[in-house]
């Protein structure tokens, strides 16, 4: 009885957390669509532009995780400096974002993005990130 109320607390802990990180990402592509629109963007409908943004976020998360992973291994055994690990990540961060929402929106005939805004998204994206770049302390 007690394996049945942990299996069960375990799905509702899942359902909230998606739950949670779906209704984040919602927040910042309405954020993000008011800024994309005025570079091109075009969208059939708001929830049409959400899915998309959900969509895109999940294909290119493991792209994102390499483009990081790497210049902080560079950093972290001085192969190179912060200013350079910093410059590599923000390029390849962009390049990798770029490349999830443009297959994507290939995908989606519902949305349609233009190269510039998707490039812009991707290195507003990138930007954010620049902080989780640093060397790791001894």
């Amino acid at each position: 009885m007690d394996n049945n109320n942990n299996k069960r607390e375990k799905i509702i802990i899942f359902i909230l957390g998606a739950v949670l990180i779906i209704a984040v990402l919602s927040i910042i592509a309405i954020f993000s669509s008011a800024i994309m629109r005025l570079l091109g963007f075009e969208y059939e409908s708001v929830g049409g532009f959400i899915l998309y943004f959900i969509i895109a976020s999940i294909v290119s998360y493991p792209m994102n995780l390499v483009a990081g992973a790497f210049p902080k291994a560079l950093l972290n055994l001085d192969r190179i400096t912060r200013e350079m690990a910093v410059c590599m990540y923000v390029l390849l961060d962009t390049i990798t974002t770029f490349f999830g929402f443009y297959i994507v929106d290939y995908f989606m005939p519902s949305v349609s993005a233009n190269t510039i805004s998707l490039i812009v998204l991707a290195l507003v994206f990138a930007l954010f990130g620049i902080s989780d770049v640093k060397k790791k302390e001894s």
